[in-house]
């Protein structure tokens, strides 16, 4: 099931009896959680006697079925749900629950960080009569779509670029960055736009001197941007490690292979390349043609190597870092 199907589905009390919502992904398994609990019961009062939240690693298979198989009080159903399930001893033995469960309780497993084995009996069981949802790791490259969608269900507007930056520079950790746009409740009202000077205020980014900025300089060639970005990261390096840069740098050139080979390049936006970075893309296709970008995809590899210690480089990570930006803006790329 998706997430969006099983909030559709609570709202409209259409309960399966069994759900396992599993995955690296933490953030939309809590999503999910604080729904159900906030949304199952319409009588505050009920809670009392028909929820029970349990923990992994403080409980067992049979006190979850215990719970599970008593009758709910005064209401239609009870609410069961384990939280940290992943710590569960012989979660394995809930299997006959799974295939037999209790009609008038829904069972909500929470199993973070990872997957249950889907050859095993208990997922192919929960296949048959439960909700499967599964929230798979989230990658560098999908973070700002996110973010724009966070903010709109806080009901905030915010321009591509924006969440780019903010993407860049907290990375994939979703429940981080959906506290960060908090920080908006009483600053702006529905409606209104995240602005980078409001993320630079509030969020401590800055608009001018960041990782978006950086790709912005280096597809235009603008050696003094892109130089003076980096002095700025240098002043506080736990934010802007190298090898996360580097990574930004490959995902960017990536998109430019992508042009290069698409019939269709009018669409800049099925690169991902918004209004706000569509001069400087524009830039990069003229100064970057196929050829030489593939040659910095090279590049790129050695010097991520390099900034691990490999090939016995004994320089700052900042300067290997100037040094790789004056290489791919001079276009001395050769191996």
């Amino acid at each position: 099931m998706t997430y969006e199907q099983i909030i559709d589905n609570f709202k409209k009390k259409i309960y399966l009896p069994v759900y396992l919502l599993m995955g690296e992904n933490t953030y939309h398994i809590d999503k999910l959680t604080d729904f159900i609990l906030e949304n199952f019961f319409e009588d505050e009062a009920l809670k009392d006697f028909n929820l029970e939240i349990l923990y992994g690693k403080d409980t067992t298979v049979d006190q979850i079925v215990a719970l599970a198989k008593q009758y709910p009080m005064m209401s239609n159903y009870r609410l069961v749900i384990v939280k940290e399930a992943q710590s569960l001893n012989k979660i394995a033995n809930l299997t006959p629950y799974v295939q037999n469960p209790q009609k008038q309780t829904v069972l909500v497993l929470c199993h973070k960080y990872k997957t249950i084995d889907k050859r095993t009996v208990l997922y192919k069981s929960l296949e048959k009569t439960g909700g499967l949802f599964e929230s798979p790791k989230i990658y560098d490259n999908q973070v700002a779509k996110y973010v724009k969608e966070m903010a709109n269900e806080k009901q905030y507007l915010i321009t591509h670029s924006t969440s780019e930056i903010i993407a860049n520079h907290i990375g994939a950790d979703l429940s981080r960055i959906n506290n960060e746009l908090d920080k908006f409740k009483n600053i702006i009202k529905e409606g209104e736009t995240i602005t980078p000077d409001l993320v630079q205020e509030y969020i401590g980014i800055s608009k001018e001197y960041n990782e978006f900025e950086l790709i912005n300089a280096i597809w235009s060639q603008n050696a003094q941007k892109a130089f003076e970005i980096i002095n700025y990261f240098q002043s506080n390096p736990k934010e802007h490690p190298i090898q996360k840069i580097i990574a930004l740098f490959y995902t960017s050139f990536l998109k430019l292979i992508q042009y290069h080979f698409s019939s269709n390049k009018s669409n800049l936006r099925q690169f991902n390349i918004f209004a706000e970075a569509e001069k400087p893309f524009l830039n990069a296709i003229k100064n970057y043609p196929y050829p030489v970008v593939v040659k910095i995809i090279r590049l790129l590899k050695i010097y991520d190597l390099r900034s691990k210690g490999f090939e016995g480089y004994n320089i700052s990570e900042f300067e290997l870092l100037k040094e790789l930006v004056f290489r791919i803006i001079q276009r001395k790329v050769e191996i």
